[in-house]
């Protein structure tokens, strides 16, 4: 389903003219709905290689209201939006729309921030029994061609700033962990080849996000599938910590599922 919503500008301007403003705002609703059935166009014009059939939507309204309503209306499995950076503050440079369709979706967000030329490497980031549980029921649903490369990766969450001012972390307890992290990965590699898709695993050290960066990085990662945690009630932070700075600061775009 493509959906294109018309954002009307509201004309609270008084000295118009009741007749005057009506016929404005239907000049101006006329103008975006024919611009919007281009877009639709080309757009049905690009995905006229698929065989699965696609319908289109103009709606006029709040443009991640709608999003959402029609994402809970028409019980979809999956949103896939761009990502346009219109705020000059880093926290908002996926910009109001796609940071709230984010932040309130019913299921799973792909944020498209860069042209996907193609999709081979996949960066799965895990934190734990839960997040690798989504993970495999999303992938149950086989989303992607068997081709794809996927990266299972975890992070032993140590920061590296007390490591490198030399402060003496106790060896046995970060090799314990180690070996957790990397017992953890092992099952869920397991699991995960048992879908048609080529898995490997990894484990980091560090912080989360800076490291799932770096990780994403080195392994010239097309998509980073990863799970949210809401654990603030502060409305920006509701993706939590680690999923909002990779989508910021990421490179490539990230698919976000629940």
């Amino acid at each position: 389903m493509v959906l294109h919503v018309l954002d009307l500008p509201r004309l609270a301007y008084p000295m118009l003219g009741a007749d005057i403003a009506q016929d404005l705002a239907m000049s101006i609703e006329q103008a975006m709905r024919e611009e919007g059935q281009q877009i639709l166009k080309r757009t049905m014009a690009h995905l006229s290689y698929h065989a699965s059939p696609v319908s289109k939507y103009i709606e006029v309204g709040t443009p991640a209201e709608e999003i959402l309503s029609m994402a809970q209306a028409k019980h979809v499995d999956l949103i896939a939006i761009g990502a346009r950076g219109i705020g000059q503050f880093r926290e908002l440079i996926l910009g109001s729309v796609s940071h709230r369709v984010l932040t309130h979706a019913p299921c799973p967000v792909l944020t498209i921030t860069t042209p996907l030329q193609e999709l081979k490497n996949i960066l799965l980031p895990v934190h734990g029994p839960e997040d690798a549980e989504h993970a495999r029921h999303f992938l149950m649903k086989r989303p992607f061609p068997s081709k794809v490369k996927i990266t299972a990766f975890t992070v032993v969450p140590i920061p590296r700033s007390i490591l490198r001012t030399g402060v003496s972390a106790p060896e046995a307890k970060i090799q314990q962990a180690l070996e957790s992290a990397e017992l953890f990965i092992d099952r869920v590699v397991t699991e995960l080849n048992m879908l048609p898709y080529t898995v490997t695993g990894m484990v980091g050290m560090g912080t989360p996000a800076e490291t799932i960066l770096e990780q994403a990085a080195t392994i010239k990662s097309d998509l980073i599938i990863m799970g949210t945690h809401n654990r603030s009630a502060v409305n920006r932070f509701l993706m939590g910590s680690v999923s909002h700075t990779v989508l910021n600061q990421g490179t490539c775009s990230t698919l976000l599922i629940r």
